[in-house]
């Protein structure tokens, strides 16, 4: 299933090698979810039945369980989160048929939903160890005498529903906003899921809320309960998505090629990894379980070098082929800075301490263009250099004011919201 997973995240050039062996594409792109609903068939047999080899219903039901619990069982624990894989597998496949794409012609439409199985490969490898453990899935070697974990709630299922979503919303962002360069038929679509987006960002956020995320108790054992550790992955991915990649992606296209990119591109990059070390520095000293003194320089140095290692590397993509962008170069600095945290939080809990930096950063490389380069609405400039001067203004001072964590990322959240909205309507205005 994971091999499957993996030869997604390369659907635009292995789709049409498939195609051109006939039926090996259905294999392709069905094996996976076949195997995902194999689990989820194996999953209820085994809840349904009452098998206690299984350890689900090991340490969850008893021998008197009532079916309504069962019920229960199957649609909050984790198959759950099996049926919300398989429901994003289905998505992206059939993701041609979706309504704003009613009018775009069957090559775009097969572009997007290449683009939708990459983006789920891609996901599903990153959050696979703490999706599917193994714990999760062997036979217990001795029953306990009574149920051992207590029974997830409803709450649990409309959590993982909220998350899946913002998922498939941000997939489709990023899957129709690489071909807005061409032309505009899928605009419709990258609209759409932009409004759900912000419609479903606020839910995302109380759920979070409601969990033990940025406590202290959460830093020394993050992966503890890695079903919010991936929920809110996600949460920062999609603010990312939503109040950076996509005002960019919309409005870089008014800038046409001009002078300045070089120039935009080394500032961008150098003004990046400085933020980063600043405002990383700041949230080490929140947190003690990173250390104090010259700890707080050690770790903030440390992130930020990967910080500048991944977006060196990624911004290598444009000279292999992935160039589908206004800005190639910003596209992938953002996208490094949209992937640090959940693929480096994998590895060091340390990593959620760049959200606030990451952030702060979003809002830099969404900025720095219309400052830097000639282009057509020059009247622009000035309204978004006061504006970038208030909204700093206002992050330094509260950088040197909050004292936590949770102040500083929800500050640095609401500038990111904030300074979208500005950019989208001040532009929206210039252009008229």
């Amino acid at each position: 299933m994971f091999t499957g997973f993996l030869l997604w995240c390369f659907a635009p050039t292995l789709v049409p090698w498939c195609e051109e062996k006939g039926a090996l594409v259905w294999l392709y792109k069905g094996a996976p979810p076949a195997m995902v609903f194999g689990l989820l068939l194996h999953r209820a047999s085994a809840i349904f039945s009452l098998d206690f080899a299984h350890i689900e219903v090991a340490t969850v039901l008893s021998s008197t369980s009532p079916f309504s619990e069962q019920v229960q069982l199957m649609l909050t624990g984790q198959g759950a989160i099996e049926g919300a894989l398989l429901c994003l597998m289905l998505f992206s496949l059939l993701s041609p048929k979706l309504p704003s794409l009613r009018e775009v012609n069957s090559e775009q439409r097969q572009a997007i939903q290449q683009g939708l199985m990459r983006h789920t490969g891609w996901w599903v490898l990153l959050c696979v160890v703490l999706l599917f453990p193994d714990a999760r899935y062997i036979s217990p070697s001795s029953l306990p005498s009574s149920p051992t974990v207590a029974l997830s709630s409803w709450w649990n299922l409309a959590a993982i529903v909220c998350i899946t979503l913002l998922l498939v919303m941000s997939g489709e962002i990023v899957a129709s906003s690489s071909l807005l360069t061409t032309n505009d038929s899928t605009s419709l679509l990258f609209r759409r899921a932009v409004m759900k987006q912000i419609v479903l960002l606020p839910l995302a956020v109380y759920v979070m809320a409601q969990s033990s995320v940025f406590t202290d108790f959460w830093w020394g054992r993050p992966l503890q309960n890695s079903n919010e550790t991936v929920g809110l992955m996600i949460l920062v991915y999609s603010l990312l998505v939503c109040f950076v990649h996509a005002p960019a992606a919309w409005l870089e296209s008014s800038l046409g090629q001009g002078d300045g990119q070089s120039k935009t591109m080394a500032w961008g990059y150098g003004l990046v990894l400085a933020l980063c070390f600043l405002v990383t520095l700041r949230s080490v000293s929140h947190v003690d379980l990173f250390g104090d003194g010259n700890q707080l320089v050690f770790v903030s140095l440390r992130l930020t070098s990967f910080v500048a290692l991944s977006a060196a590397i990624l911004m290598l993509l444009p000279t292999l082929g992935y160039d589908s962008a206004h800005r190639p170069e910003l596209w992938w600095l953002r996208f490094s800075l949209f992937l640090i945290v959940p693929a480096g939080s994998l590895f060091s809990a340390s990593f959620w301490l760049l959200v606030p930096a990451v952030f702060a950063s979003g809002v830099l490389t969404l900025n720095i263009p219309w400052l830097l380069e000639t282009h057509p609405f020059e009247p622009f400039r000035k309204s978004i250099l006061i504006w970038s001067v208030v909204i700093a203004v206002v992050f330094v001072i509260g950088l040197l004011v909050l004292n936590s964590f949770c102040s500083l990322a929800i500050l640095s959240g609401a500038i990111l919201l904030l300074n979208a909205s500005f950019v989208t309507v001040a532009m929206q205005r210039w252009a008229e």
